[in-house]
């Protein structure tokens, strides 16, 4: 294992953007299927870095580590040479997030797309891939770390999917969180390039398979989890816009060995578009929890993020069967907004979801302005319950 690397010093402008998110009302949305409350909008980080996408990683003493992309000062976009993987721990009892520190930096590609999960022994997996100066994939990694993110391992390959030359697979593998599957003992992970990958321990990713050949769709960002009796799900967005935008739904009755055709949903409803999904299962609940985040087909002012549930068996051959029970309109879509976060670009969005306790949960996500130029982008995050 590799020593850990120092703490990188991040120091956010005071503006008056904070104090509104700060200040913004918690939301209270019943319907048939039960109440949703959700905390108030609160910045994770709101700096001058970049810093966006990533996952969440429960650990065995009830806190939670957001792992994700920095890309350090002004001169952070959205792409770059300087990306490179970071953790911050939050204490859900305390509502407080700790300092940034140094997971991974390769100090010459842009390691990006970072996506993973933690196992039932507590190792923290982390999938990213390089992205060279001219815009190709050098390669698609993972680390993982058993001491609870203290130390992390070199980069580690996988045969089946990591080198894009020999795989055929180019561009990002993994944008879903990993999940496990009891039926068959495994540890799952969905590539946007249509294809699963399994692993008995988060290490040995031995193989993948095929999940769909359709061409009707431009599939691209993925994310599942497996609902009970050798059910898997997946939501995908699909690229192909003059169709319509709702994320595509797709399923297994068999661990995974085959799968339906992709079907439309109702996320986002008329029509809109679909990036980002996140998919969790709450076995306790018998309850599957979708995030989207909604880009483009709306005026900026009017996209967010919504929260989705169903019980697997109402979704299962039926994909517009989800229940709609929270929509977020961007945290700063209001005149009074502070002009140096002013709403010049679409919502980033690419939420990440994990569970704090019975029916409570924490989200993460991705907002962003263009700013003297460069693309800035912050993480905010809210709790909420279901009952």
């Amino acid at each position: 294992m590799t020593k850990q690397t120092p703490l990188i010093t991040v120091t956010p402008r005071v503006l008056a953007g904070v104090l509104l998110l700060a200040l913004s009302q918690s939301a209270v949305a019943a319907n048939e299927e039960g109440t949703l409350r959700t905390t108030e909008i609160k910045p994770v980080l709101f700096s001058d870095d970049h810093t966006s996408e990533g996952f969440l990683a429960p650990l065995a003493d009830g806190r939670i580590m957001l792992i994700f992309r920095l890309d350090p000062g002004i001169q952070g976009d959205h792409t770059g040479t300087n990306g490179h993987i970071v953790r911050m721990t939050y204490d859900p009892e305390a509502d407080r997030w700790g300092q940034v520190e140094t997971v991974y930096n390769s100090d010459q590609y842009d390691d990006r797309n970072v996506h993973g999960g933690v196992t039932r022994d507590g190792r923290i997996v982390v999938f990213f891939r390089h992205l060279a100066k001219d815009g190709k994939t050098e390669g698609r990694y993972f680390i993982y770390s058993d001491d609870s993110g203290k130390t992390w391992t070199e980069p580690q390959v996988s045969e089946a999917w990591t080198d894009p030359q020999q795989s055929g697979i180019p561009g990002v593998w993994s944008t879903g969180q990993m999940f496990y599957n009891p039926d068959i003992e495994r540890y799952m992970m969905l590539g946007c390039r249509r294809y699963i990958t399994s692993s008995p321990d988060g290490v040995s990713w031995d193989n993948r398979r095929l999940v769909t050949d359709n061409r009707k769709y431009a599939l691209t960002e993925i994310a599942g989890a497996w609902c009970g009796n050798d059910r898997m799900l997946a939501l995908i967005r699909d690229d192909r816009r003059e169709q319509g935008h709702p994320l595509l739904q797709i399923e297994s009755h068999d661990n995974g060995k085959t799968w339906t055709e992709p079907e439309p949903t109702n996320i986002p409803p008329d029509q809109h578009w679909g990036a980002a999904p996140q998919l969790i299962y709450d076995h306790d609940r018998d309850l599957l929890i979708a995030l989207n985040s909604t880009r483009y087909s709306l005026p900026n002012d009017q996209q967010g993020l919504q929260i989705y549930t169903a019980d697997p068996d109402d979704v299962v051959g039926k994909s517009q069967n989800w229940t709609q029970r929270y929509d977020l309109r961007r945290p700063w879509a209001v005149e009074e907004f502070e002009p140096k976060r002013r709403l010049n670009m679409n919502f980033y969005g690419y939420p990440t979801i994990a569970q704090i306790g019975d029916g409570e949960y924490l989200v993460v996500f991705t907002e962003r302005a263009r700013i003297d130029g460069h693309e800035q982008a912050d993480l905010l995050y809210f709790r909420f319950n279901l009952h």
